[in-house]
């Protein structure tokens, strides 16, 4: 990643109104990228359903985070090399290509194809904005740029939902991914113009890693993918062959990715590398309890595709309530058992969301359970960036926020396809594999506690 430090990097300012313009885009690109996350999200059930694919589930949703794991790897460097505005136009054409793919898919297997194509372009568009505004905006005027890109996480969760959800009742699930791409085509002629205003990279270099980085990221991804896979298969076909896969597939894709992660993540030893590694549980858990919701409130009780929506749109909001008290907890005894607490009330919020699997009870309990576990979530994930951080040097806060970025998308994409095998294998009964699933998570999440007593280095 670039040094954009005051003081460590050449700085070049770009007049006042392209800064705005830059905010403007970022603001917008960000928006989209996480209005197609909530919004999918609540889409597909329902659109899993219509194209006779409800074994590919677990592929459909997550293939897209083991995708990204490869370009979320590349990006930094590429920009390093090449500048960041290559990285941003490659990253928005794979994006807009998978969206498109997803929206036209005849069958289930082009929906993945679309999807992971989609993943590919996302890891690429992040980073590179990041990049340019530390190279073009004057450090004062930073934080009211990050300040934004936060907004544009939280409101797009708000309302995705809810859309989404407009969408499949009202129009068609196609418009879910189809919408995106009409808009940023619409967009992308103001948009390439006030870029292309922006400065290329003055010095282009060479990583001498590059290559192994991208081998490393490829290999990973890669058999988080086949191990996606594996989720479509069903009870019938499980044997020791299945079983040896499943680890293989998953050694194959944590020892691949351990160069790129702080050394020493994978054994979690205490500091930064247990913290590193308990983001991706604690991420990856979280993620793989809500891809189940929303299927479940549609199987068990008939939910339409808004009434689904809605347990996400309640988790955005506490998990936004949860980041906010704890940005302003000062230090002391609270902020140090943030952990415990967090996870704690992650662990008991998913596990109230259990009694949702029995027909007779009303739905909306599960909604009870996920205002607290991501109410808990949100005390303890942005704490440990902050964490992470005060316990690295200056000069190395790139690759530890590199690492957590990359261990917050591994943990996602592993856990999503242990959640997704799980659930294949327990489908024969019926209801209860729900129930066998978000207990599978909230174990992980339990043993998860043990690394979070981890994260003080002994020192």
């Amino acid at each position: 990643m670039c040094d954009t430090r005051p003081g460590r990097r050449q700085h070049s300012d770009a007049p006042k109104n392209l800064q705005r313009w830059l905010k403007y885009i970022s603001v917008t690109m960000i928006s989209l990228v996480a209005f197609e996350a909530v919004a999918v999200a609540t889409a597909m059930p329902y659109v899993v359903e219509d194209l006779g694919g409800e074994n590919f589930y677990a592929l459909a949703s997550g293939i897209v985070l083991a995708t990204q794991l490869i370009t979320t790897a590349l990006a930094g460097p590429w920009c390093d090399a090449k500048g960041p505005k290559p990285v941003l136009y490659t990253g928005s054409v794979l994006f807009l290509c998978g969206l498109s793919f997803a929206a036209f898919a005849p069958d289930i297997g082009i929906l993945v194809l679309g999807r992971a194509t989609q993943g590919l372009g996302a890891g690429m568009l992040i980073v590179p904005l990041y990049v340019m505004i530390g190279r073009h905006v004057e450090p004062v005027r930073q934080p009211a740029f990050f300040a934004a890109f936060a907004a544009a996480w939280v409101f797009p969760s708000l309302v995705g939902p809810a859309i989404a959800g407009i969408f499949v009742d009202y129009l068609h699930w196609r418009l879910v991914f189809g919408v995106t791409p009409i808009l940023l085509l619409a967009a992308a002629p103001f948009m390439l113009t006030k870029l292309r205003r922006f400065p290329d990279a003055r010095e282009r270099k060479e990583l001498p890693g590059l290559p192994k980085m991208i081998l490393a990221a490829a290999v990973s991804g890669i058999a988080a993918c086949l191990l996606q896979m594996l989720s479509g298969m069903d009870a019938k076909q499980l044997n020791l062959s299945v079983l040896a896969a499943i680890v293989f597939f998953t050694c194959l894709s944590l020892g691949a990715i351990r160069p790129l992660l702080p050394p020493r993540t994978l054994t979690a030893a205490p500091g930064v590398p247990a913290t590193v590694f308990y983001r991706g549980i604690i991420n990856g858990t979280y993620l793989a309890v809500e891809l189940y919701l929303p299927l479940m409130l549609k199987n068990v009780h008939g939910f339409s595709p808004t009434r689904a929506g809605l347990v996400l749109t309640v988790g955005s909001v506490t998990w936004a309530i949860g980041s906010w008290i704890q940005g302003r907890l000062p230090e002391g005894k609270i902020r140090r058992a943030l952990p415990l607490i967090g996870s704690s009330a992650q662990i008991v919020g998913s596990a109230l969301t259990l009694p949702g699997v029995i027909p007779n009870v009303p739905g909306e309990i599960t909604f009870i359970g996920w205002l607290i576990a991501s109410f808990g979530i949100g005390l303890v994930y942005p704490a440990m960036t902050v964490h992470a951080l005060a316990l690295t040097a200056m000069h190395e806060h790139g690759k530890t926020s590199s690492g957590l970025q990359i261990s917050d998308t591994l943990g996602a994409a592993v856990m999503i396809a242990y959640a997704g095998i799980v659930y294949a294998f327990a489908a024969p009964m019926g209801n209860s594999a729900f129930a066998v699933t978000i207990g599978f998570v909230c174990a992980v999440m339990a043993a998860g506690l043990l690394t979070a007593r981890r994260i003080r280095p002994r020192s």
